[in-house]
């Protein structure tokens, strides 16, 4: 029941157990971003300066386990998801954009396998696998889309296309699927939450208070809550939702 989060400019990660009841984790040199949990409870990090690093929330010790790629330095980590069989999928952004599309997807199989799964995007950076390993989603923020990638058996994108495009003076951010195939989409520009179904319909739209810039977003299903990181406001917003 805790919720784990980051403050990217400080090196922060901090634990929320309730309203008001936050916890200094860990505070490391390094910008912290996309975050998520292991199964042996420790953090595992994409880390805009550093790569991946993990985090042990109980020590607070955190170690770098991948800062590059063949002895070159990633561009800058954003986001991450970690898939059932434990292998970490990670969009590597850094300032990339509409000028110089040469963002990155990766998925890392342990610490020796590391495959580029997608080159060339404008600005990567949230990024999520359908259930059954098939479709990869991934936010383009320069773009103002998100595009949609199906997964050959072998791992590999094939015809990659544009699943939504939005709108506004900055685009997509953080993605959630959940357990109906629904996309959950941060957009900060319009301080807007949207929902859409598998044909990229809009089921729903949660608006924030203007300056929000609602950056991530995470679900518990059982009890019908979301919780969204708005940046802009140095807040977290919980979000109450019925899937009836």
């Amino acid at each position: 029941g805790t919720l784990y989060c980051v403050a990217i400019p400080f090196g922060r990660t901090f634990a929320v157990t309730g309203p008001g009841a936050w916890k200094l984790d860990c505070e490391y040199d390094g910008w912290p971003n996309g975050l998520k949990v292991q199964q042996n409870g420790r953090l595992l990090i994409a880390d805009h300066k550093l790569g991946i690093v993990e985090v042990d929330p109980l020590t607070g010790a955190a170690v770098t386990l991948l800062g590059h790629r063949n002895s070159q330095a990633f561009l800058g980590l954003n986001d991450l998801q970690i898939t059932a069989d434990g292998t970490v999928w990670f969009t590597d952004q850094g300032q990339t954009g509409l000028h110089d599309a040469t963002g990155k997807v990766y998925r890392w199989s342990g610490r020796q396998a590391l495959t580029c799964v997608l080159d060339g995007l404008p600005s990567p950076n949230g990024l999520r696998l359908s259930p059954d390993g098939r479709e990869l989603f991934v936010a383009v923020t320069r773009d103002n889309s998100i595009w949609r990638a199906p997964l050959m058996a072998s791992g590999e994108a094939s015809k990659v296309g544009r699943f939504a495009m939005f709108y506004g003076p900055t685009g997509p951010d953080g993605l959630h699927l959940d357990s109906r195939g629904y996309l959950w989409v941060c957009l900060p520009g319009a301080d807007t939450l949207w929902i859409l179904d598998a044909q990229a319909q809009v089921v729903g739209r949660v608006r924030f208070p203007h300056g929000a810039f609602p950056s991530n977003v995470v679900l518990d299903e059982r009890k019908g809550n979301a919780w969204v990181t708005c940046s802009g406001l140095q807040s977290i917003f919980q979000v109450s939702f019925d899937f009836t």
